[in-house]
């Protein structure tokens, strides 16, 4: 089964541009990042310019810091016989030249990759190359309490590579669940820093949405690969009430003038997870008409500040998560555009119990079933409180902290289950607020 999640989408690892003749952009687009970096640091080493550009030096860089020399853009300062310890300065008319390049973007870093060259690395990694069998999943679910009816219905949600909807009280682990899924993935992706589009950069990688992996962590990072690419987790994209339209769409940012690519952008190869959905600021039948294309095309289109529109893979899951009722937020007709409709039900007094356990043994407070059922029984049942799956980790919190306050071996004792109930539930007392009307 493991032999066939593992399959070639996740050890694909892009080819490193082995002249200049075969880089997917064109040299111009190289040309003014070298002038944009040289402006900024006035001298480099030719290697180490390579190196921040994320491209070979031979065959590849070294010709255009030929034709840039030619042109009397920049110069060698200092240099002996290997063209890789060159230092290069930029001379004035390069300086000149570099402005004119940065009012059309100020962007640094590693070179851009072609359209073309990021819509075949995600095809190549298409999660519809992956596989998620019963034993792979009920793996990545280890040590989540659930009903065991939901693995079931996630598992055929999960292949389907449709919408899923997730629905039911809060504080039971909708968030938990999505990130299993995409853990049931496996592997690595790569990704590219950024792309280039019709003269314009847009902006990929994202230091806080994407995890990369460790250089010693996979083998494909110890030999020759395109290094304009990130190799990351399969990402994990989660948007609640901040979510907009306008955020669905490529970002410019007049300043820096390069865009940064839309949330369901950055997910691609992993999942989209809408939490809370029902509580934005836009409608949610605006919201779900702007997925049918992609839902069903797997594409997207995307439209420059220019007005011209590319066409990107959506090659994702899409998971929408709410505590609301579904009824509520669309009609039926909306509603069988999502293939998959999953309820999170409130545990059981059984489940509720494990989960106390795990969190327990996880912040190494003693556990006890008798401390459970007096928690249960005094301040849920008695005053018609639901069970939650957030309860055990909050309330376990709360008597931490006085613990620590008070500099005390973490225990848990009935007098401290009352007082975290206390700090925790609120308590409306109509008299008291009427007298302050």
């Amino acid at each position: 089964m493991a032999s066939d999640l593992f399959s070639n989408a996740s050890l694909y690892t892009p080819p490193e541009p082995e002249a200049l003749a075969k880089l997917d952009i064109n040299e111009h687009v190289i040309a003014g990042l070298i002038l944009r970096i040289m402006h900024i640091n006035n001298t480099m080493v030719a290697h180490e310019l390579a190196a921040e550009i994320c491209l070979p030096f031979f065959n590849v860089v070294e010709p255009i810091l030929t034709t840039l020399r030619d042109s009397r853009l920049i110069e060698i300062t200092r240099g002996d016989m290997a063209a890789v310890s060159y230092v290069y300065s930029i001379t004035d008319a390069g300086r000149t030249r570099a402005l004119q390049y940065f009012e059309q973007t100020t962007y640094v870093g590693p070179a851009p990759v072609s359209v073309e060259a990021y819509v075949q690395i995600i095809a190549e990694q298409s999660l519809k190359h992956v596989t998620v069998h019963a034993e792979r999943l009920r793996d990545a679910f280890r040590g989540l309490v659930f009903d065991e009816k939901i693995l079931e219905q996630v598992g055929p949600a999960v292949n389907s590579g449709r919408s899923i909807f997730l629905y039911g009280p809060p504080g039971n682990g909708k968030t938990s669940i999505c990130e299993r899924i995409v853990k049931s993935f496996g592997g690595s992706i790569f990704i590219p820093y950024a792309i280039e589009v019709k003269g314009s950069i847009i902006k990929i990688f994202d230091e806080y949405n994407h995890s990369p992996i460790a250089p010693t962590a996979d083998m494909r990072l110890q030999g020759k690969y395109d290094r304009r690419f990130r190799l990351i987790e399969r990402p994990i994209i989660i948007v609640g009430g901040e979510l907009t339209m306008e955020s669905l769409d490529l970002i410019w940012n007049e300043e820096s003038r390069f865009y940064e690519a839309p949330f369901q952008m950055k997910a691609n190869g992993g999942a989209f997870m809408v939490d809370d959905f029902g509580r934005q600021r836009i409608d949610p039948k605006t919201l779900l008409n702007r997925w049918i294309v992609p839902l069903e095309k797997r594409i997207d289109f995307l439209t420059l500040h220019t007005g011209t529109k590319i066409e990107i893979p959506f090659d994702e899951l899409i998971v929408f998560s709410t505590n609301l009722n579904p009824r509520d937020l669309v009609d039926d007709a909306f509603l069988r555009r999502i293939r998959y409709k999953i309820p999170i039900n409130d545990p059981s007094h059984e489940n509720f119990r494990a989960i106390w356990r795990i969190v327990s043994e996880a912040k190494g407070v003693p556990y006890a079933d008798e401390i459970v059922d007096y928690f249960v029984e005094k301040h849920m049942r008695t005053h018609g409180r639901p069970l939650r799956g957030c309860l055990p980790r909050d309330i376990l919190d709360n008597i931490l902290d006085v613990c620590r306050y008070k500099q005390i071996e973490p225990t848990v004792t009935a007098e401290m289950l009352d007082d975290a109930a206390e700090a925790y539930f609120v308590k409306f007392d109509d008299k008291n607020y009427s007298a302050l009307k």
